[in-house]
């Protein structure tokens, strides 16, 4: 179609095969091959010169319409893919996004004030391409095999308890010591384990409480009233370390290690908006993540 529109406006073979780097005689294949597949002429062809048939001006026009559409969309996929811009969904647990990320979105929508965030807040596994989404930011052991991860933090769980709750029961020294403890329980934790680690061995404590749920601002906010011990993400319980509402307990021993990934569909034509958000994101957690470092400070 480029051939056949350029061959009308220089009214040669020979101009247009050479403004399209190729030879003459593959430009008249193109043409040839153009009207057999329309199934009819489009220019009349004389040593001197080529004009366009009737039907073949017409065609000519609408050519020329349709590769302006092409140059244009063509130019806009690849603007967006060198510009952030347009719609960026995300999806990401809900008390990450309240602590932590929020503030970040702000800066990132600030800093490239083309891109609109849509944020879904929920402990949900999403599906990231039925649901259209661009990416998510789950907590988890190890990423999804079928998604492209990239890690951007280790995710600690700590040991807590108010003041209120150690002035009235001894602080553990062991994990062992957390079976004649009360403790704020996670529903999602079916066998309420908690499991450690120190010097190479593996310690798994069954542990039982006057609390059970499935939030845990809930679980936060009972351990801060005094109602038991916790165990929970270091990002969810700074806060309270750094004001001296929470202890940590059991520093010498080890807790599983999640980590914070950023997942996405495909590596494939990764669009900029996604790679910007991801790297804008990583470098203000950093690793260590920022919130841990308020631990030693609250210790």
């Amino acid at each position: 179609m480029r051939v056949f529109v350029l061959v009308v406006e220089t009214g040669s073979f020979s101009a247009a095969s050479e403004r399209m780097g190729i030879s003459r005689a593959a430009a008249s294949k193109y043409v040839s091959q153009l009207e057999a597949h329309l199934g009819g002429r489009l220019l009349h062809r004389t040593t001197r010169r080529v004009n366009p048939t009737e039907s073949g001006r017409s065609y000519f026009e609408r050519c020329k319409e349709i590769l302006q559409n092409l140059e244009e969309a063509d130019g806009m996929v690849s603007g967006l893919s060198q510009q952030p811009r347009g719609k960026l969904r995300i999806s990401a647990p809900s008390n990450l996004a309240s602590r932590h990320l929020m503030p970040m979105v702000t800066e990132f929508i600030q800093t490239y004030p083309e891109i609109r965030v849509e944020l879904l807040c929920s402990e949900r596994a999403v599906d990231l391409v039925d649901e259209g989404f661009d990416l998510a930011l789950r907590i988890s052991p190890m990423p999804d095999p079928e998604l492209i991860a990239r890690r951007l933090a280790p995710i600690r769980h700590v040991v807590v308890a108010s003041p209120g709750y150690l002035a009235k029961h001894p602080a553990p020294t062991t994990p062992e010591e957390l079976e004649q403890h009360a403790c704020v329980l996670y529903s999602r934790n079916p066998n309420a384990t908690w499991h450690f680690a120190k010097d190479g061995a593996q310690i798994s404590v069954k542990v039982s409480g006057s609390m059970i749920t499935d939030n845990p601002d809930v679980i936060l906010e009972s351990a801060v009233s005094g109602l038991g011990i916790t165990n929970l993400p270091s990002f969810i319980i700074s806060d309270a370390i750094r004001s001296g509402e929470l202890k940590l307990l059991l520093q010498d021993y080890e807790t599983p290690e999640m980590a914070l990934y950023a997942v996405y569909a495909s590596r494939k034509h990764l669009p900029v908006k996604v790679r910007v958000f991801i790297d804008f994101i990583k470098e203000r957690i950093s690793d260590p993540p920022y919130w841990d470092h308020f631990l030693s400070a609250g210790s």
